[in-house]
């Protein structure tokens, strides 16, 4: 049994395997073979202990991982599952429920209801409590709730007026559920705990059952849950816990890297084992992730090895402008497509998703076939798409389509009946949507047409004052007098802040980016009007191309997306002090430095081959330059693994890219380490845009290139990716 069960495991996760009985605590460093550890003990619990199936509890975090778990302990001893318990944790609060439910006074036959269940229930509660939907936003009132049931926010720590309204809709919330049987995705666990509490019985009963339990990515777990483990495993004290603090990443989702630590206290007669031999990386990359991770306090120690090799040196990258570092990724990649190196095996990481946009645009002006991963692609995500639509209705209020994405968002008080009675007018008399507010017998009345005639008014108003002030002038006016941006800033005001990634805000600022990058490229004697047309076509075009997706692609997501995944090449971007470490609000300055330096060493650690850590001196973001330091991480990599390149070191060559505003700098472009191409006068050339050409000149790194009219005579960079030189 020995060589099929242990044979391919190394010493540390041998003796992680075959102790069975006491409390075990794995530390598991990344691309350890946790998953190998988990399901060998498993098959060495039935197969070598002579443990049933029917006393083994194993818990993970995903279905996906639940169901690989499943696959690969079958595979090692060719029984059925059926009698084994691997879930995720609410699956088995689920199937838990479903057994004891009744000991709550709820019949077992309850229904579990989703997330847009609990957003109607709490819709239908403020309706009844005379509370302003347009005023207090629904589904951040539905997510305290959620958030206060399972602790993970307390009711001091909510703002008034929200907290006297939580306090009164919380007791009636969970008094409808109790009324109607029904148990939300909080109470799979949260009653759970409560059972095993207050039932002695029920609780001596599932710790006979589940004699050995098994937990995986513990770090990861929260305070209900801990408990929830801790009631189950506290008799017979089998239990077999895989983790890694230098892996906790979700505190924002409010998983407690401590609990690893307290099972150190509650269970302290444990055996610790570290798993720290890297089967994915080389080795290289594993020494500056330890050099990264130590800096962090109050951790187990471990360093991760590889016996893959050495491998390269991690590339820093330093450029001057984050078009140039935007540019400088795709002409890596572009090397390493030419290598050979699959595009699929490329990801590119950033701190939020606001930042994808810049490489997002450079990928698709070159035809670098991409997908945004965990998200939509900036100009697929709602706010962008809402705001342009604003922007559209100023070129042509006659634009149906834009009208009925934007007339009540935000909430504007007219309902369904009465928009259907507005479309009903105007097919009937031939008009534009935005024409029939105001007429004479119109079909609106009441609030629907108040609020539809200051809708009018505001596009009238933003539109006729187009030439008198600058379009990023007119954005600012219309996020304000729109009350979009105020919607949004209501949705974020709670101290129940999820810290995701990316916050709409954000994006909507990052769009004004765009509108001071793509005006500053047109004709300084056209009107406003004729540039945002301009901009908004140029935004269509872009979409357009993205849509055209292709299966074999980079991948562009958050360091968070990237947990749990592994590539060939990784690209670290936008390393910056401010944006990487972010600080977020509501943590302390320790903790959230250390959490940061946990995301920067899962990001690191995602790599097999090799890193590339980009930032740049000056950073156009969210409409505004920005001169940030580098990452403090950066700093924490011993020298002797960095090549440094870029505006690191002494560049051999620079050129210069004079755009036509004013308000932005002359800005300088690094030469980039790529191929040079061979060329000499008379060469003839195809340009991606001004079409076929002859070499005239050649001048360092400058040719001078005779195409056709009307282009005529164009200075280029050798080495510019824009053009090839035809054999």
């Amino acid at each position: 049994m020995e060589n099929q069960l242990l044979n391919k495991l190394n010493k540390e996760q041998k003796k992680a395997v075959e102790i069975v009985e006491g409390p075990v605590m794995a530390v598991a460093g990344a691309g350890s073979g946790k998953t190998s550890v988990l399901t060998n003990r498993i098959a060495y619990l039935i197969q070598e202990a002579g443990v049933s199936p029917y006393n083994i509890l194993a818990i993970t975090f995903t279905n996906k991982a639940a169901n690989e778990m499943k696959e690969r302990v079958q595979k090692l001893i060719d029984l059925p599952m059926d009698n084994i318990w691997i879930s995720t944790f609410h699956s088995m609060g689920a199937h838990f429920l479903r057994r004891e439910i009744d000991s709550l006074d709820y019949d077992k036959n309850f229904q579990i209801v989703d997330d847009q269940d609990t957003l109607n229930i709490i819709k239908n509660l403020m309706k009844k409590h005379n509370y302003d939907l347009n005023t207090y936003s629904p589904t951040i009132i539905s997510k305290l709730v959620g958030n206060l049931k399972a602790k993970l926010v307390s009711i001091n720590h909510i703002d008034q007026p929200i907290r006297s309204m939580i306090e009164q809709l919380y007791p009636l919330y969970n008094a409808y559920l109790k009324d109607n049987n029904l148990v939300d995705f909080e109470d799979l666990l949260v009653l759970t705990l409560k059972i095993l509490q207050d039932f002695s019985g029920i609780l001596k009963r599932y710790q006979e059952k589940f004699q050995y339990i098994l937990v995986d990515e513990f770090q990861d777990t929260n305070n209900l849950q801990y408990n929830i483990i801790y009631q189950l495993a506290k008799e017979h004290r089998n239990i077999f816990i895989v983790g890694d603090e230098d892996q906790s990443i979700y505190a924002f989702r409010g998983s407690n890297v401590g609990n690893i630590k307290k099972f150190a206290k509650d269970f302290p007669e444990h055996k610790k084992i570290i798993l720290n031999q890297n089967y994915r990386s080389k080795d290289t990359i594993l020494k500056a992730a330890n050099s990264v991770i130590k800096n962090n306090k109050d951790r187990i120690p471990k360093d991760l090895f590889s016996n893959l090799g050495s491998g390269d040196k991690i590339i820093h990258y330093k450029a001057n402008t984050d078009e140039e570092e935007a540019y400088y990724v795709y002409e890596q990649i572009r090397k390493l497509r030419r290598e050979n190196t699959p595009l699929s095996e490329i990801v590119v990481l950033y701190r939020n998703n606001a930042m994808s946009r810049r490489f997002e645009d450079i990928f698709l002006k070159y035809n670098l076939p991409h997908k945004v991963v965990g998200n939509l692609s900036f100009y697929k995500r709602k706010e962008i798409k809402d705001i342009i639509a604003y922007l559209h209705l100023l070129i042509n209020s006659g634009d149906d389509y834009s009208f009925s994405r934007v007339y009540n968002t935000p909430k504007r008080g007219v309902g369904n009946v009465s928009f259907a009675n507005l479309v009903e007018y105007a097919e009937e008399n031939h008009l534009k949507l935005f024409d029939c507010i105001g007429v004479n017998h119109s079909p609106l009345s009441g609030k629907a047409a108040l609020e539809m005639t200051k809708f009018r008014d505001l596009i009238t108003e933003l539109k006729q004052g187009l030439e008198t002030r600058t379009l990023l002038d007119t954005y600012d006016l219309l996020l304000d007098k729109s009350g979009y941006k105020e919607m949004l800033e209501k949705d974020d005001s709670t101290k129940d802040k999820t810290f995701q990634s990316e916050r709409k805000l954000d994006n909507l600022e990052e769009f004004k980016t765009i509108i001071l990058e793509k005006v500053s490229d047109y004709e300084r004697d056209i009107s406003n009007y004729d540039k945002l047309a301009t901009l908004l076509n140029d935004l269509v075009l872009h979409v357009e191309a993205e849509d055209n997706e292709e299966h074999e692609a980079v991948s562009l997501m958050t360091f968070h997306s990237a947990k749990g995944l592994e590539f060939d090449i990784v690209f670290m971007t936008c390393l910056e002090q401010s944006l990487f470490p972010a600080i977020r609000n509501g943590f302390d300055a320790a903790n959230n430095i250390d959490e940061e330096r946990r995301l920067f060493y899962v990001g690191l650690t995602r790599a097999r081959h090799q890193v590339y850590l980009t930032n740049c001196k000056t950073r156009f973001m969210y409409g505004r330059y920005m001169d940030n330091l580098d990452s403090q991480f950066i700093d924490e990599i011993d020298e002797d693994y960095l090549d440094k390149r870029g505006s690191n070191h002494v560049r051999k060559s620079s050129f210069e890219r004079v755009h036509s505003s004013k308000n932005r700098p002359t800005v300088k472009y690094a030469s980039y380490d790529t191929e040079e191409k061979q060329i000499k006068v008379s060469d003839k050339v195809n340009h991606k845009v001004f079409g076929r050409g002859m070499v005239v000149e050649v001048k360092g790194d400058l040719v001078k290139i005779a195409f056709s009219v009307p282009h005529g005579v164009k200075t280029l960079m050798k080495d510019h990716p824009s053009f090839k030189v035809e054999d």
